[in-house]
């Protein structure tokens, strides 16, 4: 994974933003599960914010993710986009031959896009290689759906080898330390603790957390405080779609989502780190970092995996976790070509994008107990910046973490770092002037 100036990393983010949404009216009753809808009113003006320059505030040190450029995710997670639909990630889950098997977010039947949704995807697909003859099974991809399958098989006998592109496991899962507080560059929240089996996972680990506010403050131009019913017209699909889906709205297929059977109840912070969920003590298995399998290939006794160095083996069978951006992007080519349902579906899906910025300072300069901060008069385009998570209560740390989801998120991904982080300065200036 590259490394950007001053500890910034590159990776991606599953988060879900609800706290205000629970809090405010809904549009449309039909998708209220855990996603409600703001209700707005009038639009405000946006006004021009200040140079950073104006302010002595400097950030003491930050990271930055910028999933769209991350070649072994390309995208945050998936979702129903408006030519897809549920069929599609059925589809996509099938087996071929018995041999070719499909894991992951994107693979989940009734509900996508969670980290909850991956490992269910994992225990499933394990469960299925397991009623087969299938002796050594290879699995591509060392995130937790990969992981959970590789255990589980392992358990049962079989002779599991998993290669993951990056160095490190985790995926989408990814616990920065570099600031000196655990960060997740990736996964952020369990969505839904009311018979999530995440949270038994996470007890077994010894896992702290703590529940999600959905207390909110709205700072406009000059630090006012705003009602909802100024914010401008362009704000729900910021906050409750394009950094909920990491899609705008008119990319979705709301029918999809009509029956989301998915978890409630609250929705928990890990304090330590989302990445102690993966577990230790994989001595058992053969785990291959650093090795992008390019080429899947299914012959009559079993499954060829080759990278760009050449083959590594055959297999009685394989279970393919990458995201959906990777199999998008044909990144993985397999022979002979999938079958037309899965290709179709892998094309309809979408996979969208939520990226973020921590920022943090010598002291807490913004509204401290207050969980969500949401900035709407930034002088930006519409969608940059619109969003912050104070963690100061959570990590007892000056530390702010800004979000940008979707289109604005692209946008925002070919500035270098310094130009983002001005960005986010101004927005700050902007909702808590000096002086």
């Amino acid at each position: 994974m590259p490394v950007t100036p001053h500890g910034a990393r590159r990776d991606a983010s599953t988060h879900r933003m609800f706290a205000l949404t629970q809090t405010l009216p809904s549009l449309n009753a039909a998708h209220m599960h855990r996603r409600q809808i703001l209700s707005l009113a009038t639009a405000a003006l946006l006004m021009p914010c200040a140079s950073a320059a104006q302010t002595a505030r400097a950030p003491t040190g930050y990271l930055r993710t910028n999933w769209s450029r991350d070649p072994f995710s390309l995208g945050s997670y998936s979702y129903i986009a408006r030519a897809a639909s549920r069929a599609d990630t059925h589809a996509l889950s099938h087996p071929v031959a018995n041999r070719l098997y499909f894991a992951g977010e994107a693979t989940h039947p009734a509900y996508n896009s969670t980290v909850h949704a991956a490992y269910e995807t994992g225990l499933d697909v394990a469960e299925a290689v397991g009623q087969t003859d299938a002796g050594t099974v290879a699995i591509i991809g060392g995130g937790i759906s990969g992981l959970t399958a590789a255990r589980r098989l392992a358990e049962t006998g079989a002779t599991v080898t998993l290669f993951e592109a990056r160095n490190r496991l985790g995926g989408r899962i990814w616990t920065d330390t570099s600031l000196g507080h655990p960060l997740d560059l990736g996964a952020s929240w369990l969505h839904g603790d009311d018979g999530n089996p995440l949270v038994a996972l996470a007890a077994d680990h010894g896992m702290s957390s703590e529940p999600t506010g959905d207390d909110y403050v709205l700072r406009g131009a000059g630090g006012r405080r705003l009602r909802y019913r100024d914010l401008p017209y362009w704000f729900e699909d910021v906050v409750a779609i394009q950094q909920d889906y990491g899609a705008s709205t008119r990319d979705i297929n709301w029918q999809a989502y009509e029956d989301d059977p998915d978890y409630g109840g609250k929705d928990l912070l890990f304090p330590g780190g989302y990445a102690q969920i993966l577990g230790q003590g994989d001595s058992d298995l053969d785990i291959r970092l650093g090795t992008e399998i390019r080429r899947v290939s299914l012959m009559d006794d079993g499954v060829q995996l080759g990278s760009s160095n050449g083959d590594l083996g055959r297999f009685d069978a394989v279970i393919v976790t990458v995201p959906l951006g990777v199999l998008k992007a044909q990144r993985v080519a397999f022979t002979p070509a999938l079958p037309k349902d899965k290709d179709t579906a892998i094309r309809r899906l979408g996979f969208g994008l939520l990226d973020k910025l921590y920022l943090r300072f010598d002291t807490v300069f913004w509204d401290a107990e207050t969980t969500w901060i949401l900035t709407p008069e930034t002088g930006l385009p519409p969608g940059q910046f619109n969003q912050w998570l104070n963690l100061a209560p959570v990590l007892d740390a000056p530390i702010l973490l800004g979000f940008n989801g979707a289109g604005p998120a692209r946008d925002l991904s070919v500035l270098t770092d310094d130009a983002l982080i001005d960005r986010a300065l101004r927005v700050l200036s902007t909702a808590y002037p000096e002086g």
